[in-house]
């Protein structure tokens, strides 16, 4: 008899734990995010506060068509790759304008940063050159990353560089990249793409019949013989 009541004592309490295992979360609990135009509801376990959801579904974190980009040229550069080891430092520098090398865009910096992060997803051993001396305290908050040539290092032993140019188009962007050797300025790595301008709308601005380039306005019979330019930039 004791045995017959102490099962029925431990099957009621097996019950009472599968009954507050399957208690479900009200929706004004529930967390939810957009990833790729998707919303993903997240999902709050009544033993712990944490959020849990499917990595398939809501992704690692929400990409834009500029990091996509950035991706894709990474791999093609891997593929192509003759002479870099994935140990050997390697720094992605700014992408510059094919006709100026003095010149860049906030579309290529932050293709750079993308390169950057794409790179160190294949293992290789990135380095960031804007990581400065030391930490810069203001009333701002707290900076380490700087485009100041002074506070920067200058003995970082790196000898493959990847270098960029591209060129605005009418229909978009080419984009030219190779990683070189600067010990022999060997080309290791290349790659070339295209990509429309209406994909990357975030960034890029449609031709119009006139167009600022430098400074300088220039009109165009139509919008077709103009080209696209960086949003926020005076090209």
């Amino acid at each position: 008899m004791k045995l017959q009541h102490y099962l029925s004592v431990v099957a009621l309490a097996l019950l009472g734990t599968s009954a507050c295992s399957s208690t479900q979360v009200p929706t004004a609990e529930r967390l939810s995010f957009s990833n790729d135009l998707q919303v993903v509801d997240g999902q709050i376990s009544a033993e712990s506060p944490q959020v849990t959801y499917d990595v398939m579904a809501s992704g690692i974190a929400p990409k834009g068509q500029v990091n996509t980009w950035a991706e894709t040229l990474a791999n093609e550069l891997v593929l192509q790759n003759d002479g870099l080891r994935s140990d050997q430092p390697l720094v992605v520098a700014t992408p510059v304008m094919t006709a100026d090398y003095s010149q860049t865009n906030p579309l290529a910096a932050q293709l750079q940063q993308g390169l950057m992060t794409a790179f160190h997803a294949h293992e290789f051993n990135v380095v960031d050159l804007n990581v400065a001396n030391a930490i810069r305290v203001t009333d701002q908050g707290e900076f380490l990353l700087s485009r100041n040539w002074e506070m920067l290092p200058s003995d970082l032993p790196v000898a493959h560089v990847l270098v960029s140019t591209m060129s605005l188009t009418n229909e978009g962007v080419v984009f030219n990249g190779r990683i070189v050797d600067i010990t022999n300025n060997r080309v290791v790595s290349s790659v070339q793409s295209f990509v429309d301008g209406a994909s990357l709308s975030g960034y890029l601005q449609a031709p119009s019949t006139i167009e600022n380039r430098n400074g300088l306005l220039y009109r165009h019979a139509n919008a077709a013989d103009g080209r696209y330019s960086v949003i926020g930039d005076n090209q």
